[in-house]
């Protein structure tokens, strides 16, 4: 798998400057299609190109060449794709729906103004500046605001909210910094949470707090150690998902880059025209009465044919080629699908589904239901990849029947 890596602190970084400049634009609702498609079923049924020549012809023009049906590829694909479209479709639609039972009629600037109250909210942002200092910035400024201020956070996340205690900011890494850890905390019942925390806190310098302050420490460390993992599973997720991208990005690649190296393979249709050209230029001219000289009929039409048999052979070649190359691409998608199911399906419990928390930054169902409506998407690439492999071999099909026939001499 390819990795996308960069310094999780300058992620920290960035990932706050740039989740200000955004504001919810998807979300869901009660019944989330999120998970729930089988996608290697629909890469199964994205339709490969025929393995005869002739049949491309046939999908490509109908049943006589000679009076080709021209939206006969269309239909042939059109159901598919139409299918593909509606599980598309579901995603979009429920999405809407949730993004509007949760904004209802919020003007643009209320909702904006409540991005900016929100945000301002945020330590590390306050810590900027707030929203209207970070907008006089420029980008290259605000990147390393944020990345100065996430430091500092991540480095004593209590202090923004006026807690002073070296064991919670102890506590606070430990959970951060090791995942089997935290795993256990988590599991913890309030009282053992809040005897960990006093274990850790008990060397910090005594200090003579009220009931309401031990509370008030007590709930800030709660809070931050919520929104630490919010941050930090948005983190992961976006990595994650980025590396899923990357290599369906790579396997399109180098399906593209293969056909067009079997195209550009000896003998191909270029190198069969100049071949062409070379013969054509050799053949003899003949009188042929008051219609004046020119090249031998009898060798310029045996040429022709040998010429659109040539071609048709080819593209014949090129055609078996194409359905074992998608096929192969149909397989390899399949196995990236299945690392994707399984990813979240392991870590779906973990996906925040808040729209509230958009304005953050940290809701991270949207940035699954766009992935998963992308892999919907590439059903419809392999089909695209299966037509234009028909529609050329139909052609040099239909080159070569015309060619026998005479047609349209």
């Amino acid at each position: 798998m390819k990795t996308l890596h960069c310094n999780a602190l300058q992620a920290a970084g960035i990932f706050f400057a740039l989740a200000l400049q955004t504001l919810p634009s998807v979300a869901q609702s009660t019944s989330s299609p999120l998970g729930k498609t089988d996608f290697a079923a629909f890469y199964t049924e994205a339709p490969l190109p025929p393995s005869s020549i002739a049949e491309a012809a046939r999908r490509a023009y109908g049943a006589d060449w000679r009076n080709p049906d021209h939206f006969s590829l269309d239909n042939f694909y059109k159901p598919f794709n139409d299918k593909v479209e509606r599980a598309v479709d579901g995603y979009k639609q429920h999405y809407a729906n949730k993004t509007q039972a949760y904004y209802g009629a919020r003007s643009e600037a209320t909702l904006h103004a409540q991005a900016a109250a929100q945000a301002n909210q945020n330590p590390v942002l306050a810590s900027m500046g707030g929203v209207d200092k970070v907008s006089q910035m420029s980008e290259a400024e605000a990147r390393a605001a944020a990345n100065k201020a996430a430091a500092e956070y991540m480095a004593d996340p209590f202090a923004a909210n006026g807690v002073q205690s070296d064991g919670m900011t102890a506590l606070y890494q430990k959970i951060i910094s090791d995942p089997a850890y935290a795993a256990r905390f988590e599991k913890m019942s309030e009282k053992e949470k809040e005897a960990e925390l006093r274990k850790y806190m008990a060397n910090d310098k005594p200090q003579v707090k009220t009931p309401a302050q031990m509370e008030q420490e007590h709930r800030a460390f709660e809070q931050q150690t919520r929104q630490s993992n919010k941050v930090k599973a948005a983190m992961e997720f976006q990595q994650a998902i980025a590396d899923f991208t990357a290599r369906i990005y790579e396997l399109q690649s180098k399906y593209v880059q293969e056909r067009n190296e079997r195209l550009n393979a000896p003998g191909n249709h270029t190198e069969i025209e100049a071949d062409y050209s070379r013969k054509y230029a050799q053949i003899p001219e003949v009188v042929y009465g008051e219609y004046g000289r020119d090249k031998d009929i009898e060798q310029l039409t045996k040429l022709k044919l040998e010429t659109a048999t040539r071609h048709q052979a080819f593209a014949a070649i090129i055609l078996k080629q194409d359905v074992e190359s998608i096929g192969k691409l149909k397989a390899n998608l399949k196995s990236v699908v299945a690392e994707y199911t399984q990813y979240f399906h392991t870590h779906k419990q973990d996906i925040n589904g808040n729209m509230a928390d958009q304005m953050q930054g940290t809701e991270t169902e949207s940035l699954f239901a766009n992935f998963e409506m992308g892999l919907l998407g590439l059903a419809q690439e392999l089909a695209k990849y299966s037509r234009e492999s028909v529609q050329e071999a139909a052609q040099w099909e239909k080159n070569l029947q015309e060619t026998k026939s005479g047609y349209g001499k």
